[in-house]
């Protein structure tokens, strides 16, 4: 068996169906573990043993709707910022700890490590939680973090939630601050 044909096999055998979320999800192993547990002699396959393995797994949901949400760019943000209409959310989800180094205007910080967890409160749990109103399902509510991963996450949490008027500042703080910098 050559070495494409056992990453296709491994790769048909990582597929795992999610019973609790009762969705499809796949897992893929990269390539490298695959290659340090095997290796192949003059055709045949050979079991080696593996002292240290990194094994990096990514999950895929098949249902994913990626287009649940906008994405936003440094314009955006700064049109939403000066306009005198504050009918929107702009919601910073880095942690406490790097919200201290600064943040876009008019945002507010829910980390994403208790963002499940707060959208699960009431509306007046959540003000005194985070010190503003919880912004209902219509709301306009802009999500960012440093670098467009969490908040992306963010994203999708609150579209499986049913948020619908959701957008993403995929650059996030980092690109924020950079074209900062290039106006000054």
């Amino acid at each position: 068996m050559n070495s494409k044909r056992l990453l296709q096999n491994v790769l048909v055998q990582s597929a795992r169906y999610s019973v609790a979320a009762q969705r499809p999800i796949f897992t893929v192993t990269s390539s490298a573990a695959v290659r340090s547990r095997f290796a192949l002699n003059r055709g045949a396959l050979i079991d080696m043993p593996v002292r240290y393995a990194l094994v990096q797994q990514r999950q895929f949901n098949s249902n994913a709707e990626p287009s649940s949400f906008k994405v936003v760019d440094y314009n955006d943000i700064q049109k939403l910022i000066h306009n005198s209409d504050k009918s929107y959310s702009l919601i910073d989800v880095r942690e406490e700890k790097e919200v201290v180094q600064g943040a876009i205007p008019t945002a507010k910080n829910v980390p994403l490590s208790q963002f499940a967890s707060a959208w699960s409160l009431s509306d007046k749990e959540f003000k005194e939680h985070f010190g503003f109103e919880k912004p209902k399902k219509d709301a306009s509510v802009i999500l960012y973090c440093l670098g467009g991963v969490r908040s992306t996450r963010a994203a999708e949490h609150l579209a499986s939630l049913g948020y619908d008027n959701l957008s993403n500042y995929i650059g996030s703080w980092a690109d924020y601050v950079e074209k900062q910098k290039g106006e000054q």
